[in-house]
Parts: C-alpha cells; structure tokens; sequence
C-alpha cells in the first residue's frame, strides 16, 4: 500500500495546472452570460468534452487515484473557475457515482459511458434522491418502485426534487422505495434509460447562485424499466430485504456478503463528499482572490483599504481558514 501524502506527485500537478487554464481561459470568461440566462452551458461542457474534462475516461482515472487526491484538485479548480458551470460539467459524475457504488461491473460498463457519451456527441447523467418532503432523509423517500414479475419490469412512481440535470439528462440514476416498511434498507437505485416513458421534467428551480447548472423537478409516471435496470440485481436486492426484515425482527444481523443493509443513497453521497468540500473551497479561494484584490485597488483616506489593519486581518483569516480546509 503506497503511503498517504498530501503533496501533489506530477500528473497532478499537471492536471491542476490543465483544469485551472481552463477554467480561466474558458470558464471564466462565459460565466456571467450563463449565470444570466439560467440555462445549461452547453458550450462549455462540449469543449470541456473535446479535451477529455468531460468523459468517462477522466473519470476513471480520477477514481483510480490511489490517495484519492486528483478528483478533489481537479473540482477545486473548476469551480474557483465558476460553480455554476463547476456543477454543469460535475454534475453527472454524481450519476456515475450512483452506478459504479451500487451497480455490478457490468452494469457500470453499460451505463457510465452512456453518462457521458462522446466528445462529438455529449449526454448527461443524474442522480435522483431527494424529494419535495425528503431531503437529507433518504429514509422518507415516497418514490416507489413495484416488480411487474409477468414482465420483468420495475414500475416508478413518485417525484424527485432539486435534481441536477433532472428532466435533460440522458441517464436518470433514480432511488426508489421497494419496502416502505424497511426505511433506507427497502430502497433500491435503478438506471432509467434515454428515452424511457413517463419520465418528465417538472418545474426548473430558479436559483439565487450556481445558475447555470441545471436543476429541476423529475415526475415518474408510471416509468417501467426492465428488471435488468435494478442496480446490483435482484437476488442481491431480495438477499438485502430478508436480512433487513430478520433485523427488524430481532433474528439476525449485518453480514459483509449483502452490504450490512448498505443504503443506496448513502453510499453515493458519501464518495462523493470529499468532492463537494472541494468544490467549496474552488469558490471561497476564488472569493478570497476578488476581495484580496478588491482591498488593493479601493482607496479610502488616501490610501488602499488594506492598509487597514481590520481589512488585512480580515483577509489573512480567510486564507488561513481555506489553506486548513484543504487539509481536513
């Protein structure tokens, strides 16, 4: 096992430096039209696509990173570039994440590089969780799932909010509830193919930051996917409830083979967590870099504001507290 540093070896440096040009090259100078028309900046994320940011391949290497540091460095740069065309670009690797976590290695194989598509032909993936009554609480998920047996189909039913990409994406990666008896340990995640009826997109959130990132309402009506579209399968999803139910009952116990009741939506949000602290320190390092910048160029009394020593100080903790962030 290679021991863990936090010091940047080469091929990250290279790719801090590859993703911070282009987020200065390229993301900065589109990011105000964007965050004023509200809309997906599909530009970007094409040319973003033509040099490798966006696709399944960066992807991989990023997770095959054995100290986990590139993905996090790379997001950081991004959205110091601009959060809300950050999350357009990042935005599916949530999707992927949902497959790749939950799904078999041949469901991953299928269905991440449909996430993506080509750099010639782009697609989006998301990732469908939170509702209008659950948001944190994925054990209140309403979004139900039935198995049509007859047909080998599962049947979606219910309302997805705040989902980024939700209703244009090409892949829809949906939670949904099998046994409500169960809380968390009765749900299941399952691939929604492109296409696919009775998926809709509902209202498009207007948002007060992060503006060009898409997030909407996603309506499932009825929505059949076939039962090969259940993340991890069947005999692994009915293993998962009879050892929930024996728990529940008092008669049995977590076992490594079936996850321990492992939580679909959990499990996703938490390998993906070290991502979204990376994308809060993009934004409050480039907050810092405008204000440090600010207090140069703004006079007052006859001389720059940062000169102060209430400015300076301020300025010199908010650097402090990002450079220790990046440490946790």
């Amino acid at each position: 096992m290679t021991d863990f540093s936090l010091n940047l070896n080469e091929d990250q440096l290279q790719i801090q430096k590859w993703v911070h040009d282009f987020a200065e090259g390229v993301i900065r100078p589109a990011a105000h039209e964007w965050d004023e028309r509200e809309e997906f900046p599909w530009p970007v994320v094409q040319e973003a696509a033509q040099i490798g940011l966006y696709g399944v391949d960066f992807l991989m290497t990023a997770f095959g990173d054995e100290n986990g540091l590139t993905l996090p460095v790379a997001v950081e740069e991004l959205f110091w570039g601009d959060a809300g065309i950050g999350m357009a670009i990042m935005g599916t690797a949530l999707a992927a994440a949902g497959i790749s976590g939950n799904g078999t290695p041949e469901q991953t194989m299928e269905w991440v590089p449909q996430c993506y598509g080509t750099a010639d032909d782009v697609k989006l993936g998301a990732f469908c969780v939170s509702e209008p009554d659950a948001g944190s609480d994925v054990s209140s998920l309403r979004t139900k799932a039935v198995y049509d047996e007859a047909n080998d189909e599962w049947v979606l039913n219910g309302t997805k909010a705040w989902i980024t990409n939700g209703g244009i994406a090409d892949i829809h990666v949906v939670v949904a509830t099998v046994d409500p008896d169960l809380g968390s340990r009765g749900q299941a995640s399952f691939v929604v193919p492109p296409g696919t009826k009775g998926l809709s997109q509902g209202q498009k959130y207007l948002k007060h930051g992060i503006r060009a990132s898409h997030t909407a309402e996603v309506v499932l009506d009825d929505v059949r996917v076939p039962g090969r579209c259940l993340l991890g399968g069947k005999e692994k999803l009915d293993a998962k409830i009879a050892r929930a139910k024996e728990r529940l009952a008092g008669t049995g116990s977590a076992t490594a083979s079936d996850g321990g009741g492992k939580q679909p939506a959990m499990a996703t949000f938490e390998a993906t967590r070290p991502a979204v602290g990376a994308q809060a320190l993009g934004i409050a390092r480039a907050a810092y870099e405008y204000a440090l910048e600010y207090a140069k160029e703004r006079h007052a009394f006859g001389r720059p504001i940062i000169m102060n020593q209430s400015i300076a100080f301020k300025l010199a903790n908010m650097i402090t507290e990002i450079d220790a962030s990046r440490l946790l």
